[in-house]
């Protein structure tokens, strides 16, 4: 009874694979690539991403996430999340990153401090995550603040599609309160690779619609 009981905690307490909450393994890791294509009213935009994270220990996992929106705005970051609780059902981590950020080409010094709650659950036929994560980015050498309030939703359906919702907000302390919402379906692939469709509408610069693409890869 105890082994069954074991097997489903570690299933519901299973990471999900865009991290969060969640630390990777020593010696493993995750990778995502993401293309994102919307038409604005003033035309299109492609966005390009990249984010990796890798287990150092059991307590610390380190990564890089890169960002691109067209010739207009970016990031580089390098970033550090250690845990802080770990319940039966819920994890809590933070993490801290630093790197710099661009608007047409003036790069200026970036950091980000992030509060990530992750919780697993089961439904009859699947299990599943909640992830919420607030973070606090200064930008532009310190000269400008946001607040982020992101949530993920998402199933796990072993060699079949699964759905994903993910839920996106940005409130610039000199700017307006925006939002992006993305369901998706992720399709499994095979060695590790999961494919990631998504429709992705934003409300910023007043309202898009837009694909995105992921490819995600365990190692």
């Amino acid at each position: 009874m105890r082994t069954v009981y074991a097997a489903c905690l570690a299933l519901l307490l299973a990471p999900p694979a865009d991290g969060g909450a969640w630390l990777e393994a020593p010696g493993k890791g995750f990778a995502a690539a993401s293309a994102a294509y919307r038409q604005t009213g003033s035309g299109a935009i492609r966005e390009l991403g990249f984010y990796a994270a890798y287990g150092i220990t059991p307590k610390l996992t380190l990564g890089v996430d890169l960002n691109q929106n067209a010739d207009i705005s970016g990031h580089a970051m390098i970033f550090a999340r250690l845990p802080l609780r770990a319940g039966q059902s819920y994890r809590l981590a933070v993490e801290t990153g630093f790197g710099g950020n661009h608007y047409r080409g003036q790069w200026a010094l970036m950091q980000r401090t992030t509060l990530s709650y992750g919780r697993g659950f089961g439904t009859g036929r699947a299990s599943g995550w909640l992830a919420i994560d607030a973070a606090y980015e200064l930008r532009n050498s310190g000269l400008d603040a946001i607040w982020k309030l992101d949530a993920t939703i998402g199933l796990n359906r072993p060699g079949k599609a699964a759905p994903m919702l993910q839920v996106e907000t940005a409130k610039p302390e000199s700017g307006r309160f925006s939002y992006t919402l993305t369901p998706s379906l992720r399709y499994p692939l095979p060695a590790g690779r999961e494919l990631v469709v998504g429709l992705e509408h934003r409300s910023a610069g007043g309202g898009s619609l837009g694909l995105k693409l992921g490819l995600w890869q365990k190692f």
